[in-house]
């Protein structure tokens, strides 16, 4: 046995406040640890016979932190028994609360890591054993292993279920202790959501329910809340992980939850965990609760109820404030709790459930007449809320909404104004443009009209935000007729001198600018002298946000009027910006944001002008895109809903599929670095090798920051600016600022961390944002910019990979119909992700596109991998998915050329096949394709051809190609035919049939794009003199003439197709003069002049 006094010295030291005196510890103890045969009996001997408390406490603390698993399958087999042994009689024995817990809970920890690979065969008896001691604290101590164990190795649990669940009844039941019963719904919460996949298995853990709920109710009973919401998050965290474990008994679960709501009684924070219980089901199990009538029947009336507490406040100290919400208390409110259900409820079970339960007649239509003000402002605010997730809904009623709003607008009590506009301003952002289009006649003169609440200067702030929020999306038509009333009633608000006033109506100064563009410059003068005087006398601390917001202001309207109006002030602006950019600012300071985006549009408006102040913004930029942001892991319980302001909770996805993690860090952090970054695609973007000197810098700084975890934002920036930098670096290069070296290291550092970053990324959108960047940074890169086949067979796995992750979404979409709660809203729900998804694969085929576009011969020799996963696409079930996976065939031809011909075999046949299918845009893309062929495939096509001709045909004749819905695959279709004539004439038996077909069909209008081409090649037979057209000149000359005098000047011509037109009509007459003439003769008066006036140019 080891030398316990010893051992007990040690671990003292290790406790010791002093850092002098612990360091001589710290240092024997990691001797230690470099030697576990000889650290492990140290450390269990003082877990399990220490007489000092505190020994063994540290003892179990050390044994968590130093036992890992690399440690442990160092130990041999005795001293690995030994361990597993001294835990359980440790556990068994400890007589103290505090450290029984930690030494259960390194037990759970130690015995979930050494099950997760061997065997204990030993735990589990010990377990339902201990469950059934007449020891209280034994029987805590198993439900608190079995805890820790349910994540690691629940699977292994299958075979003892019965047991289990036994055990979790009697112990959810415990006669004697409140603690057992606790950590027994631990437990049982902990076992569902670790097999949360396996719903055969959790159904069968059904019976616990009643039990568990007991668990809850006791509690409340007992009056121990602290308790009751440890309860309640047991259930929020199965809501989330396994909602459906709930169903048999769900109508008794939301009774419970309403009455937890509504017990006034309660405390706050239990109150608004059920209401969370609830909204979380919703959110995870939609189409069950959408089943729910109680729930349903309930949930606006209790989410109403929670917004009518408003705290009452003296309307001056209301307006004082200059927050963005109603209720500026930064605790959650029940007016928040309130907003939030509504809000996540409209998202989660759907506008035509939400929108028909917020609008029943005695909800928000009762509540807007109420004589009560807070019932009107929580009518109101309900509005706002829903505004999002009933889109559609709000859409169809939108007149009497509108009305609505604008009704309330003259309300007697001043914070149902605001909070009228408040809806409005979101309905703005929600349902537009179909508002501003719609209701702009009404919306803008009322909005002015509350900015001569004078006596309430929040109403007046909240009406000039609402304008911003108008103009987002506004066109510059709808906005014009109203831009001097607006702007001199809001010039007139800025020189009011409220300072909460000010800050909103310059920032809808700047949004009026940002829409109507150009047209701001009448209004120039008139405002931009007022603005340089705001810079240059708003300098007190207390009008730093307003100062910046001036900064984006003169900015703003700068890009609108242009250089040339701009320019007479831009020295004296870019000087003020200077001074404040060189001055010490605070952290916390406003304007460094507001600099940092103002600087980015100046450089848009002027141009390369703006370069010689390079030096000056690029410096502060760049220390902005590099912050390292101060990162903690959170606690496991911490809810990313009540985070602390400015702090934002991230989830990262574990490495290698394991565990998700937690993060706290700071929001204003991650602002900045995300503004920064956006930035630099700015500065990139507009001003290409004049950005040369920053190339290197910014790729070292930018290129990491494609996986930087823990913002979207940056991320999609990142990507953003990949293409950019190649682009710099390639004019540059032309411009002969850098060698070709400089170039392809910059472009072999950005593609190996981009087409890495495309198949780490987690999130679609930011997915396809990075395929995007792939793409373009192809096709500024140019020939053979991948570097090395190996490189190219990198961008077409990422690629590939994609795809099958797009495929596997789909199956569980497939899957997802099959589900008993499987509904309308939820297939509308589906259909989103579906339509994302199909975005996402128009992304890969264009960027498969520009791989093969600028690496022809590496594609073709790898390509045949990866048949198999895009020909996925070409069998689906869903048109759009077979439609891409056409269009990736096409573009792989097209951009092969004559490589391509070794897959001719393959993928010709589908061409022909799916020329046949249901929906048009695949015939489209199959005939495309088929033409392709034609113009590639040399004798390869030769062999197919009596296949290609009829089902080529057979489009072109089609009675009811050129109706709407066919017209595109029909003109491809005639554009493949003359692909087919042009390139493989010998395969064709009857060419002056095909000839004949293709001439008849003529012009060509409904896909313009394809109608170029076509004009195009029937210039090109008329060049060469086709046999055909020529040995009947009376029959096709006339036919020609017509169309060329249908397609001048319309987009189905472009201006080479327009010139060549113009020498072939004037060499007809020379050589046709009398047909030329007598078929003008008989055309319309406009087809004449067309024709008269192209043939004088």
């Amino acid at each position: 046995m080891a030398d316990l006094a010893a051992t007990e010295n040690l671990i003292r030291g290790l406790m010791v406040a002093s850092n002098d005196e612990r360091k001589a510890s710290e240092e024997a103890f990691e001797a230690l640890c470099n030697d576990p045969e000889k650290l492990c009996p140290m450390l269990f001997t003082a877990l399990s016979t220490s007489q000092d408390v505190s020994v063994r406490s540290m003892s179990a603390v050390m044994v968590r932190k130093r036992i890992t698993k690399a440690l442990f399958d160092k130990l041999s087999p005795t001293t690995q028994e030994g361990v597993k042994q001294t835990l359980i009689t440790a556990v068994t024995n400890e007589p103290e609360a505090s450290v029984r817990h930690k030494i259960a809970d390194t037990t759970g920890e130690i015995a979930a890591m050494v099950m997760e690979e061997r065997e204990w065969p030993e735990m589990l008896p010990f377990l339902l054993s201990s469950a059934k001691s007449p020891t209280s604290t034994l029987r805590e101590s198993a439900m608190l292993i079995f805890s820790r164990l349910t994540f690691v190795v629940g699977d292994k649990l299958l075979g003892s279920l019965n047991p289990i669940k036994e055990m979790l009844l009697a112990t959810l039941a415990d006669p004697e202790s409140k603690e057992v019963r606790l950590a027994a719904l631990n437990a049982a919460a902990c076992l569902v959501q670790a097999l949360s996949s396996m719903e055969n298995h959790i159904s069968a853990l059904n019976d616990l329910i009643p039990h568990m709920v007991q668990v809850l109710t006791a509690a409340l009973n007992e009056k121990d809340e602290e308790m009751s919401r440890t309860a309640l998050e047991e259930f929020i965290g199965i809501a989330e992980e396994a909602p459906k474990f709930f169903r048999r008994h769900m109508e008794p679960l939301v009774q419970m939850s309403i009455q937890i709501v509504t017990a006034a009684q309660l405390e706050d924070e239990t109150r608004f965990l059920a209401v969370e219980m609830l909204v979380t089901m919703a959110e995870q199990a939609p189409g069950m609760m959408r089943k729910q009538q109680l729930f349903l029947n309930n949930m606006v009336p209790l989410a109403l109820q929670l917004m009518l507490v408003v705290e009452e406040v003296d309307l001056a100290e209301w307006n004082a404030t200059s927050g963005d919400g109603d209720d500026d208390d930064t605790d959650m409110t029940s007016l928040d709790v309130g907003k939030d259900c509504l809000d996540r409820m409209a998202l989660s079970l759907g506008g035509k459930t939400v929108f028909q339960l917020a609008f029943r007649q005695d909800l928000v239509p009762a509540f807007l007449e109420h004589p009560d003000w807070k019932y009107r402002h929580a009518a109101l605010c309900c509005i706002s809320q829903i505004a999002e997730g009933c889109k559609k809904q709000m859409t169809e009623n939108m007149g009497a909404i509108v009305d609505q709003l604008i009704a309330r607008f003259v309300d007697p009590h001043p914070r149902v104004r605001w909070a009228a506009i408040n809806a409005m301003g979101q309905l703005e952002t929600d349902l537009g443009p179909d508002l501003q289009d719609q209701y702009h006649a009404k919306v803008l003169p009322a909005l002015v009209s509350t900015m001569d609440d004078v006596e309430n200067h929040r109403v007046q702030s909240h009406s000039a935000a609402a304008i911003i929020n108008f103009t987002e999306n506004c066109s510059k038509t709808i906005m014009l007729p109203y831009l001097e009333p607006l702007l001199g009633k809001l010039v007139s608000l800025l020189l009011g001198g409220q300072r909460i006033v000010q800050e909103q109506a310059i920032t809808a100064i700047a949004s009026v600018a940002d829409c109507v563009e150009d047209h701001f410059a009448v209004y120039y003068a008139r405002i931009m002298p007022t603005l340089k005087q705001m810079l240059v006398q708003c300098r007190a601390k207390e009008h730093r946000l307003l100062r910046g917001k001036t900064m984006e202001c003169v900015s703003l309207i700068g890009l609108a009027v242009g250089k040339e109006v701009f320019v007479a002030d831009a020295r004296d602006v870019m000087d003020e910006f200077m001074a404040t950019q060189s001055q010490a600012m605070d952290p916390d300071d406003p304007q460094a944001s507001y600099l940092l985006q103002a600087w980015g549009r100046l450089a848009k408006a002027l141009g390369h002008d703006f370069i010689p102040y390079l030096s000056v913004v690029m410096p502060p930029l760049l220390k902005s895109a590099d912050i390292k942001p101060d990162v903690q892991i959170a606690e496991e319980d911490d809810d990313e809903d009540n985070e602390e302001e400015g702090i934002a909770t991230v989830i990262v996805q574990g490495e290698d599929g394991g565990s998700p993690k937690k993060f706290a860090i700071k929001t204003a952090a991650l602002e900045e670095k995300a503004t920064a970054c956006n930035m630099l695609v700015c500065y990139f973007a507009e001003l290409q090798e004049g950005m040369f000197p920053y190339v290197e810098g910014v790729a070292r700084i930018m290129v990491p920051l494609l996986t930087f975890l823990y913002s979207e934002d940056v991320r999609t920036a990142a990507a953003a600016l990949m293409p950019e930098l190649a682009k710099s670096a390639v004019v540059s290069l032309r411009s002969g600022l850098c060698d070709s070296g400089f170039v392809n290291n910059l472009l072999s550092f950005i593609f190996e961390k981009l087409i890495a970053s495309i198949i780490e990324e987690p999130e679609p959108e930011v997915q396809s944002a990075m395929i995007e960047a792939l793409h373009e940074s192809l096709c500024n890169g140019g020939l053979g910019c991948l570097g090395s086949p190996d490189k190219v067979g990198s961008a077409l796995n990422a690629l590939a990979t994609v795809t099958t992750e797009v495929l596997e979404r789909q199956n569980r979409r497939a899957d997802a119909r099959k589900d008993e709660d499987y509904d309308d809203d939820e297939e509308e729900a589906q259909q989103e992700e579906a339509e994302r998804d199909d975005q996402l694969l128009d992304e890969v085929c264009s960027a498969l596109a520009s791989v093969t576009k600028t690496h022809p011969e590496p594609v073709a020799d790898l390509f045949q991998t990866h048949i198999e996963t895009f020909g996925k696409l070409v069998q689906s079930e869903q048109p759009n998915m077979r439609r891409i996976g056409i269009c990736i065939i096409d573009e792989l031809m097209e951009n092969l050329q004559t490589h391509s011909q070794r897959y001719m075999p393959q993928l010709l046949p589908p061409l022909v096949q799916f020329c046949q299918d249901q929906a048009p845009e695949v015939r489209q893309a199959s005939v495309y394709g088929l033409g392709v062929c034609a113009q590639y495939g040399g004798t390869s096509f030769q062999q197919a051809a009596a296949d290609v001709l009829p089902a080529i045909y057979m489009l072109v004749n089609h009675p009811q190609g050129r109706i709407e819905e066919n017209v595109h695959a029909t003109d491809n279709a005639v554009s493949a035919l003359g692909k087919v004539l042009e390139f493989q004439g010998g395969s064709i038996s009857d060419r002056t049939g095909a000839m004949g077909a293709f001439l008849s069909y003529l012009p060509v209008v409904g896909d313009v794009e394809e109608g170029v081409e076509v004009h195009g090649r029937l210039c090109t037979f008329l060049e060469k003199s086709d046999h055909i057209i020529m040995s009947e000149p009376n029959r096709w000359i006339p036919h020609v003439i017509k169309v060329f005098a249908a397609v001048i000047g319309t987009p189905s011509v472009d201006e080479k197709v327009t010139s060549r037109i113009k020498d072939i009509l004037n060499g007809m007459q020379q050589s046709y003069a009398e047909v030329l003439n007598g078929t003008v003769g008989a055309l319309s008066p406009e087809e004449q002049a067309k024709l008269s006036s192209l043939m004088r140019m």
